[in-house]
């Protein structure tokens, strides 16, 4: 029996969900540590955000029964449809990590099969950190936490994120996020100049990263 849609996302539309209630539990689990490390999902998009979370990792999971050109296609493309919507990948690398983590941890006899989860995290990450090296990344995060009076956790990298994937070929990255993370309406003077100076800081690494 195909387990409820209603147990991830009722809004998500058709696409493969796990079956096995302990493959349920750990999509389950791994989308609330994906929420409380990533915060701005639901500051931005409310309870849509944190159940598209979940409906996400119940697709993610099933990966897991294809090839691992398969598995990072996928992830690959799924994404990049979030970063060009106002998601940054980097997330996404946190998620795989956790979804591995929890099904490693409740099915214990497909940790082989659930390995190609974090080979796809990796994927990404390297593909990051050929733009933005990750001692830099680091640096113009810590920057953006003490200049930035700290409103949302995470953000720093978020901004960061966004010029790596904007460099990676997905040109709505950085708009589709920043529009709302520096939106004076929204966060203090004081955030808002740290986002704009974070985003010319982060820009300047990666031109400089590609020129040279």
């Amino acid at each position: 029996m195909t387990s409820p849609n209603s147990l991830f996302n009722e809004e998500s539309g058709n696409h493969p969900l796990p079956t096995d209630e302990r493959e349920i539990a750990a999509v389950l689990c791994a989308a609330l540590r994906c929420h409380e490390e990533h915060p701005y999902f639901s500051e931005r998009y409310g309870e849509r955000g944190e159940a598209f979370i979940r409906s996400d990792g119940g697709y993610l999971a099933t990966l897991a029964d294809h090839p691992q050109s398969y598995v990072n296609d996928q992830v690959t493309w799924l994404a990049g449809v979030l970063a060009n919507r106002g998601m940054p990948r980097w997330p996404m690398e946190a998620h795989l990590d956790f979804l591995c983590d929890e099904l490693n941890a409740a099915v214990p006899a497909r940790a082989p099969d659930y390995l190609k989860l974090r080979h796809a995290a990796q994927l990404l990450r390297e593909q990051r950190q050929a733009r933005i090296a990750q001692a830099d990344f680091d640096a113009l995060v810590a920057a953006f936490e003490s200049a930035s009076g700290g409103c949302l956790k995470g953000a720093g990298g978020l901004v960061v994120a966004a010029v790596c994937d904007e460099c990676c070929g997905l040109p709505e990255a950085v708009p589709s996020l920043i529009g709302w993370l520096s939106d004076p309406d929204r966060f203090p003077p004081q955030w808002c100049a740290a986002v704009t100076d974070t985003l010319a800081r982060a820009s300047a690494v990666a031109d400089q990263k590609r020129g040279g």
